[in-house]
């Protein structure tokens, strides 16, 4: 099962040379690094479906940009247009990290489920566990 469907991403990102097809390969991606940056299994949580919204499509504008649809006209128009795709493509970025936080602290386990707190590091400093 994945966080977020190909029609979610469309209506924040909807490049016409991306298909469904590698939106839906962009979201099984997602779905497994939002899961495992939130250290859970439950897809049904709204923050981590939000967070996976947001990260499909940064990563769908990414590949836009990165196979040219965004890039074909080199005029003072596309400069602005493209500038507007790079601050696009960082506000999907930072609302990812967002809800990804809120989702943190909507869990109290979760803080304690990370590798830090496991390998004993408190504030930089390294403990010695009993």
């Amino acid at each position: 099962m994945a966080l977020c469907s190909v029609e979610d991403v469309r209506a924040h990102a909807d490049p016409n040379k991306i298909s469904d097809a590698d939106i839906t390969s962009i979201i099984s991606v997602v779905t497994t690094e939002i899961l495992i940056k939130a250290n859970t299994t439950d897809e049904t949580h709204p923050y981590l479906k939000i967070a996976a919204i947001h990260a499909a499509a940064a990563i769908t504008l990414k590949r836009a940009r990165a196979i040219g649809e965004l890039s074909s006209n080199k005029t003072p128009e596309f400069e602005i247009s493209f500038a507007g795709i790079i601050e696009e493509i960082k506000q999907h970025e930072e609302l990812r990290d967002e809800y990804l936080k809120s989702y943190a602290a909507a869990n109290p386990s979760y803080a304690y489920s990370s590798p830090s707190y496991h390998a004993g590091y408190i504030q930089g400093y390294q403990c010695r566990r009993g």
